[in-house]
């Protein structure tokens, strides 16, 4: 894909940016976002990083000081920051996945969305696009070239965990020939991949095993074993005296499951909404699957939110997947 001339326009037209991404950001976002922010600022501009919510444990590692990336609740003032920048949101998949930022963004002098998810476009925003690419990662490494910044290994290390984290690992289908010579271009200037693996997947605690044990007894699969989830409550966050952040990620179990087509993992948020991950496998697009109640994500990987408790949320969801898969 061909980056846009207006939108690229845009890093040489403005002086000052805001950098952002989606709610329990991931990989891709911090990644992204660490590696444009840094790019922008070998360029001399100034730029801030505000997410809606904290940057997670396993990405932390990522920071040159523990403030390089705010929420608003570390301002004093978060509108002001934003007034008179351009926002930038890397890797956003929906604009209501920006939580607490939204309002703030529209406080700046407009939006560019930089990302590779399919998605309804915002009225008045510029995207750079390109639902090809393997991860916002790759998009933002296209943009780093186009304005001449060198990879250096601070720039390096956050673009490789947004490629692979966001390919997982470089098994997902959107990984090709090219997304390995971008990785080798990562790695060419330093990053190594064995502390990066380490520092996400393998820094486990106690806590989160528990939980994770507990997470799994709650597998179900459905009757021609396509269709497989798990749940998780706040109650078993209590007992395992864990917390949210460590429930994450644990609906890659599902697929685990030979036979498996499509996994889903229900979280029970606060007021009786449930948050649904799901993964798929093959040709079933688990993205438009779960586009028909407002969500949205990858085709293999995605997302949504359900104003339903999780016993309500889960008989819709695991019904229509079981209608459409096991007929």
């Amino acid at each position: 894909m061909e980056l846009g001339h207006a939108e690229m326009q845009l890093f040489h037209s403005h002086r000052r940016f805001v950098l952002t991404t989606h709610i329990s950001s991931d990989g891709d976002g911090v990644g992204s976002q660490l590696a444009l922010a840094r790019g922008l600022a070998f360029l001399g501009r100034e730029v801030l990083v505000v997410n809606p919510t904290p940057v997670p444990t396993n990405l932390q590692f990522l920071l040159k000081h523990p403030k390089e990336i705010l929420t608003p609740a570390d301002m004093t003032s978060p509108e002001a920051a934003f007034r008179g920048a351009l926002s930038v949101v890397l890797d956003m998949g929906a604009l209501d996945r920006l939580g607490a930022v939204l309002p703030l963004i529209r406080a700046s002098e407009g939006m560019l969305v930089v990302d590779h998810h399919r998605m309804d476009r915002a009225p008045g925003a510029l995207y750079i696009l390109d639902t090809t690419a393997c991860a916002t990662g790759d998009v933002t490494a296209r943009i780093l070239d186009s304005l001449g910044v060198p990879f250096t290994l601070e720039i390096a290390e956050p673009l490789y965990v947004a490629i692979y984290t966001d390919t997982g690992g470089f098994r997902y289908p959107g990984t090709t020939p090219e997304t390995h010579a971008l990785a080798g271009r990562l790695l060419a200037a330093g990053v190594d991949p064995q502390k990066v693996h380490t520092e996400i997947f393998e820094r486990q605690t106690p806590r989160r095993l528990r939980l994770t044990g507990d997470v799994l007894s709650t597998l179900q699969v459905s009757p021609r074993g396509k269709v497989a989830w798990l749940q998780v409550r706040q109650g078993m966050i209590d007992r395992a005296d864990a917390n949210w952040e460590d429930a994450d990620d644990l609906v890659n179990f599902t697929l685990q499951i030979d036979g498996v087509v499509a996994g889903f993992y229900f979280k029970e948020l606060e007021g009786g909404l449930t948050k649904v991950s799901c993964r798929s496998r093959g040709e079933f697009a688990v993205d438009r699957f779960v586009g028909r109640w407002g969500g949205g994500g990858h085709h293999h990987a995605a997302g949504l939110r359900l104003e339903l408790p999780v016993e309500a949320a889960l008989a819709l969801v695991i019904t229509a997947a079981v209608a459409e898969l096991e007929p």
